[in-house]
């Protein structure tokens, strides 16, 4: 059960979640201003199709990435996998992985998209697909940061 819980939180409370809110509400409260939006972001049509690859690139480096935070080379006594809450962590990451595929996804939606006279629902989902994989993507990195500072800080204090 708590295995569980700990997934629905993942799940519901991060910033992939509230991107996904954040296109949803814009896309039912102000959808002229994502038509507008597109059109003028995209003068070239071709611009807005192709940067839907934007989050499949993403997707891609973030599912190479993901090994390197979950297995640092500075662990070489593998004590980051010993740890208690390790598991926990490791569910933190494939849910990010799954989020960064539902964005990459979205990408690949957008890219089939007629871009010549764009809908708001267009906008909508490819800035919430670009967002997203960029947050998901911050998120690795910032947690690789904070893994080798704490690697950094270990190594400190048992010499």
């Amino acid at each position: 059960m708590k295995t569980v819980l700990s997934c629905l939180r993942y799940i519901f409370i991060s910033f992939e979640f509230f991107i996904c809110l954040v296109g949803i509400f814009v896309f039912v409260f102000w959808p002229s201003q994502l038509v507008w939006l597109s059109r003028c972001i995209g003068n070239s049509t071709e611009f807005l199709k192709y940067s839907c690859f934007l989050p499949i690139g993403l997707v891609i480096y973030d599912s190479r990435y993901v090994r390197s935070i979950l297995f640092p080379k500075s662990d070489t006594t593998n004590l980051f996998q010993n740890w208690n809450l390790y598991f926990d962590f490791k569910m933190g990451c494939v849910i990010g992985l799954v989020y960064a595929v539902g964005f990459g996804v979205l990408g690949i939606v957008c890219f089939f998209f007629d871009w010549k006279r764009p809908a708001a629902f267009q906008s909508a989902f490819l800035l919430t697909s670009i967002v997203g994989a960029v947050i998901v993507t911050a998120s690795f990195y910032l947690h690789s940061i904070k893994i080798e500072e704490v690697f950094k800080q270990h190594a400190g204090s048992r010499s």
